[in-house]
């Protein structure tokens, strides 16, 4: 006997789109069947009528627990992940982080540990963050994180001393550092890509000009800032041979430098957030503009445009959501370039806005969506197949999405602990009407049906090679 069977939808993964009819046992997929041939008797059954199956998306980028200044404390995985359920996604990857001589093993631990207690309502897999003055000593446990399924390692060229991010830089040798000894364990390094002086510079030139107000924030870190930034980690990539993955890469320039370096067979990887195809630099000309501000800034349409061509290209692999969820009061709390809090309530609007604004409005094919969303993070983070695609033996994890329903987004309706959302009153056509963990329910129709507390760690093996 079956204990789901998903009937009736269209089953998408990154290389297909069929009709079929999904028998789930024991968490796995063990049965895709023609319609209407599922025989089996099933505990429960899940209509998919007129509606698209995809694998449960994973956020390859979120930040709950986290707090880096008094501003920036972000909401708990247990919100997080309830937010995360309702949007479609099934599985998160956190961060651990590790500061200065501090022991990554100890930093990952304690991140475990955290959200053990916490018990998430959905799956998770980590990555470690490592600032600062990075010691030889942690660099010799970075296999032994590796080895305990934490593959990825995060590190900032931005971000110096009492910035409004606190203090998270690490020098280029520290970060070749790294890539040195990933790169012979199967790691891979991930790197926040602005550089820190022409930043330092901009500031201080805006600060002389009278232009310090923080919604000129886009001015103070410009395109040039990202691109110079990724191209030096881009020349370490290439000269250590060590993957790397750029987070929220949000200007053209940003993506050329990506687009090169691929070409010349570079193992670079690129990542965009969901706001930045949705909102530009323009956004933050109103009164509470800066409510619109993620690290990197926003940039302009001709940037977005040119973010949108990379991810139908493939020039970028993945979309994720940034999710650092802090209250209204605390985003508009920074007034100046060099104070503005970033950040923003994203999980749960993920998949809904990127379908809407992509699959719905022809810019981008189902499989790419797919792609996007669910299979290259689990591939580029070691925990395909088991997650992020729907095959037999695969985690049954599943969002269905009514591609008919046009919805309109109210904040009241979202799940984070958040007062605000920067799209609440968009109208979207197509949302996910039903999340599937492992062959549980999570969620259909905008109501929770449980179980709660299910999420388990995942843990992920060596990154992808190109």
């Amino acid at each position: 006997m079956l204990d789901l069977a998903v009937v009736g939808g269209t089953v998408v993964t990154g290389a297909s789109t069929v009709q079929a009819d999904i028998g789930v046992r024991d968490g796995r997929v063990v049965v895709l069947a023609a319609p209407g041939t599922l025989t089996e008797d099933a505990a429960r059954r899940l209509d998919a009528t007129s509606m698209y199956v995809v694998p449960g998306g994973i956020d390859a980028h979120v930040h709950f627990n986290l707090g880096v200044t008094d501003a920036m404390r972000a909401q708990s995985a247990l919100d997080g992940s309830r937010a995360a359920a309702f949007g479609g996604t099934t599985t998160f990857i956190d961060f651990g982080l590790q500061a200065g001589d501090g022991s990554p093993v100890k930093a990952i631990q304690a991140k475990v540990d955290e959200l053990g207690v916490q018990k998430p309502h959905i799956d998770y897999a980590l990555h470690l963050m490592l600032t600062g003055a990075v010691s030889f000593e942690a660099i010799g446990e970075l296999p032994e994180v590796i080895s305990g399924g934490v593959p990825s390692f995060k590190m900032f060229t931005t971000f110096a001393g009492n910035s409004a991010s606190g203090d998270l830089f690490s020098d280029d040798g520290r970060i070749w550092g790294v890539m040195e000894k990933l790169r012979s364990h199967g790691g891979m390094t991930m790197v926040h890509a602005e550089d820190n002086c022409i930043i330092d510079y901009n500031v201080r030139r805006m600060y002389a000009a009278g232009q310090q107000d923080g919604r000129n924030i886009h001015l103070a870190r410009p395109p040039l800032a990202e691109e110079a930034a990724i191209r030096r980690m881009i020349l370490l990539a290439e000269r250590s041979e060590c993957p790397l993955y750029i987070v929220h890469v949000s200007s053209g320039s940003g993506v050329a430098a990506i687009r090169e370096a691929r070409q010349r067979r570079v193992p670079v990887f690129g990542e965009v957030l969901h706001n930045y195809l949705t909102f530009t630099s323009d956004n933050y000309a109103g009164e509470e503009g800066t409510l619109y501000h993620n690290y990197p800034p926003l940039k302009s349409g001709r940037d977005q445009e040119a973010l949108w061509s990379a991810i139908t290209s493939g020039d970028l692999d993945t979309v994720a959501s940034d999710d650092f969820t802090i209250p209204k009061s605390s985003k508009l709390s920074g007034k100046v370039v060099d104070n503005v809090p970033g950040g923003h309530n994203g999980v749960e609007t993920r998949l809904d806005v990127l379908f809407s604004e992509g699959v719905s409005k022809g810019r981008l094919s189902l499989e790419q969506f797919v792609r996007l969303t669910s299979e290259a993070p689990a591939k580029l983070f070691g925990l395909f197949p088991r997650k992020g695609t729907v095959a037999i033996g695969s985690d049954a994890d599943f969002a269905v999405i009514d591609p008919s329903a046009q919805h309109t987004l109210r904040l009241p309706e979202l799940h984070s602990d958040c007062d605000y959302s920067l799209w609440d009153g968009w109208q979207l056509h197509g949302k996910v009407h039903s999340t599937v963990l492992r062959g549980s329910v999570l969620t259909q129709d905008g109501h929770w049906l449980g179980p709660e507390h299910a999420g388990q760690f995942v843990a992920g093996a060596s990154v992808a090679q190109p």
